[in-house]
Order: C-alpha cells, then structure tokens, then sequence
C-alpha cells in the first residue's frame, strides 16, 4: 500500500518559483511533501479541488505593525491582527517593533514574542529595533532570532526617537559583521519637519496639499545616504514603504555598484494617488504620502522593470475616532491605516488582473523576495518539496468590495482607504504549514496556531 497524504489540493495551478503548473500537490507533516501532474492517482486524508483556481505561496508581509503590548492596543492586536492576515492570504507576518516597549534587548523581545506565541493565528518573525539605545545591542537580537533591525531617519516619537547619522553608521558597522539586514524609514527628517510645519502655519488646510510637505526629495535623499552608508560598511539594507517611483532607480543603480540592497512599497501606493486625501482626507494620511497619479504609475513600471524587490502593507490601524481628530487639520491627523487583508487582493486585483502581471512576478512580490530577504527561505515563501505548506488558494475572478465591518480587524473603519473599493481575486482558503486556518469568509483554527520563525541560518 502507498503512502496516505495528509492532504492533496487537486485540479489548481501550482505557482512554483519558475513556472505556473497545473497539477496536484501534496502535503504530509505540514510540508509540501510532492507535486505531481493532473490526474495523478494519490490517497489522502483529505482532498481539496481547487479546480478554476490558483494556489499561491503564502503571501509574507514584511511590514505589520500590532499595537500590542502598548496602551494603545485598542486599535490592533495580534489575535485581530493575524486573523485579518489569513483572510488576506498572509501566513506570515514580519511585525515592526513599535510597541511600547520596543524590542531592543532579550527583556522586550521576550514579552513580544511570549504575545503573539499567546494569540497570532498565522507565523510570525520580529524585527528589532534600532534606536539610539539599542546601537550595541544588535548582535544579542540577531541571537533571539530578529529577522532585521527598524530605524527611522524621519522624526518618529517619544518611545521610538529618530536614528541620527552617526548612530545609524555606527549600527551598520555592528550589523555587517553578522550579516543583519537594517531597515530604514527614508526621509530627510529636517526638510519634512521644516516644510509640513511652514505649509501648516501658513494656514493651508487643503488634505491634498500634505505629500507637498513631506517632497519625494526628503525621501530620495535619505536613501541616498543609507545606501551610501551601506556601501561604506557592507551592511544590509531595506528602504521600507517605498513612496517615491524614482527610489526604484536609484536602488537599481546601487545594486550595480554592489550595495546590498532591497526595497519595499505599498498597496496604498499602488491603488491610489493623492486626490484619495481629497476625498477620504486624515483616512488616507500615511508616512511618507501617497502622492501623484504619475508617481503611482512610476511605481507600476519599476515593478515591471524589477526595480522593486516586494510589497508590504504597512498595516498600522487607528480607530475612526482617532483619525477624525484630524479631519480639520490634515498636519494634525495621526499618519497611517489597516490594509494586511488586502495586500495580496490589490496584487491581484490592480498587478495581475488590470496589468497582466504573470503569477510567478506575483509569488515573488508577495512572497518568495521577501522570504529570501530576511532568511525565512526556503521554509517559507515558495512552494517547493520540503518547505512549509503555507499556501493561498485564491479565486483570480471574484469581484468583492472590501467593507471595513466586515474585516477580521481589531479596527472595523467604516471610512478607511479601503472601504468600498472593488477588487477583482479574492482569497479562498488559506493555509499554514498544512492546516487550513481560513476557508471562504470563516476563521477555522485556534488563534494559537501561530509559531515564531527565527532567521535561517
């Protein structure tokens, strides 16, 4: 007698790193233990037809922010969160470290880690921080497992204070001798600080008028100087959200010259271009901004030319209440907003659907590149023989409008970026390391499911 899967997913197309396949795969002790031709007779536990759909890599995204611990984790938290995640496709969060506290020593990750150990329904990994304080301890983190240290060059706040130039050298110096991956939030901290606080006092109050305050020169500017520093010490580093369609570029170019880089944007950038802030106004205020329609088309055309390496959503929710605080004064509204359950949608929706992006373009973006960034490869981010089944099955034709109350999110924004977007693909099922925890609009396991996944190395 043969082997009895677990579990067999039939009739789908198989999107593998180099070529979309229609067959059968096959998944034993939470591994992707085979895949074979259509047709091909297999015993299993259990059968999936996936038939008319696509089964992807689980989407990893890189850049999540949990409000937990902190005061305020009314606006997010992990078991919400994560379970917004898995009904976007995401099986793997990379969450950012501003909680209060932020992870810079073994005492706080430990408390994050013991958090979402308690309550994340999909797999997570932690990025440390890097803050003044935490300059030297880099290499402590990187031994708890940490998959890349976050440092704003922008001004940030009291608990997670701006990284000035000679702290973030000096942290490049400490992370290249272990290989660490630095991220860096890119913009000119001075020049967005000057002019949003000119435009502010001079009584503009115009929503589309705040990308004006924060130019894509103050971001061009900062990356130009972290890769510099970056190639001065051969570290590692990662522009996060990605605004500016000429940053692209200038990643291309030094790349060429050696400087080990990535970048990231966001769906937000994608989708949108700054007449959003008209029109949802302190709902569409994200750090750095959504900008013109001809930027957002930029960003498209450096994801065609590969001159983005994947996407992240940014997710850092606030409650409507909060964001209303800022609906008279746009300099006044807090920056940011939920968006991990449509990351891979808008992939599919605006990328595969609208623009023809191939599928295996999109299993990179939203899985494989990030996975072999921060060295999660090859047990997540790919469907291949003995990685983690970690997969989404997604319906490429569906039409749905997002409605914030519907979302699994801690925070339900009835006026959020999103709502009442229309999205063409939707996801169906989703699973982590072999187990569905998300099948047509339902949670289907325990929010303690989720495991940390420490850099592979």
């Amino acid at each position: 007698m043969g082997t009895v899967f677990d579990t067999a997913i039939v009739n789908g197309t198989i999107v593998l790193e180099n070529q979309a396949v229609e067959g059968t795969l096959l998944i034993q002790d939470g591994k992707i233990a085979g895949i074979l031709d259509s047709g091909s007779k297999v015993e299993s536990k259990k059968l999936i037809d996936a038939e008319g759909m696509v089964v992807l890599p689980g989407a990893i995204d890189p850049h999540v922010h949990l409000w937990e611990p902190s005061p305020q984790d009314y606006r997010e938290d992990y078991q919400c969160g994560s379970k917004a995640a898995a009904a976007g496709g995401v099986t793997t969060i990379i969450e950012m470290p501003l909680s209060v506290p932020p992870v810079i020593d073994r005492e706080s990750f430990q408390l994050k880690k013991d958090i979402a150990d308690r309550n994340s329904l999909v797999d997570f990994a932690l990025w440390g921080g890097l803050i003044p304080k935490s300059v030297d301890r880099l290499s402590e983190m990187h031994e708890l497992g940490c998959v890349g240290y976050k440092a704003f060059i922008s001004y940030a706040n009291d608990n997670y204070p701006h990284t000035p130039d000679d702290v973030l050298f000096k942290a490049m110096k400490n992370a290249a001798k272990f290989n660490g991956l630095v991220g860096v939030h890119a913009e000119n901290a001075d020049i967005v600080e000057t002019v949003s606080k000119e435009m502010e006092q001079s009584g503009n109050r115009d929503p589309e008028s705040y990308p004006d305050g924060r130019p894509a020169l103050a971001e061009l500017e900062a990356m130009e100087r972290a890769m510099l520093f970056a190639e001065h010490t051969g570290c590692r580093l990662h522009i996060v959200h990605m605004s500016v369609a000429e940053g692209g570029e200038l990643v291309r170019k030094a790349k060429e010259k050696g400087v080990k880089v990535s970048n990231e944007t966001c769906p937000h950038y994608l989708l949108f271009d700054k007449s959003i802030l008209k029109e949802k106004g302190p709902f569409a205020k994200c750090n750095p901004p959504i900008r013109s329609y001809e930027n957002k088309e930029g960003l498209w055309e450096q994801i065609f030319k590969g001159n983005i390496d994947f996407i992240g959503s940014d997710h850092s929710p606030y409650t409507d209440e909060e964001k209303l605080e800022g609906k008279d004064n746009i300099w006044k509204a807090l920056p940011g907003f939920g968006g991990i359950d449509v990351l891979l949608p808008a992939m599919i929706s605006e990328g595969v659907n609208a623009r023809g992006l191939g599928l295996v373009e999109l299993a990179k973006l939203v899985s494989t590149n990030v996975a072999k960034t921060f060295e999660i490869y090859p047990k997540k981010g790919t469907i291949a023989v003995g990685s983690d089944a970690d997969l989404a099955i997604v319906d490429l034709n569906q039409e749905w409008v997002y409605q914030g109350e519907h979302s699994f999110s801690k925070t339900k924004s009835s006026q959020g970026i999103y709502e009442g977007y229309k999205f063409k693909g939707r996801v169906m099922t989703t699973m982590v390391r072999g187990t569905v925890i998300y099948n047509d609009g339902e949670i289907t396991e325990e929010s303690t499911y989720g495991e940390f996944v420490p850099i592979q190395r």
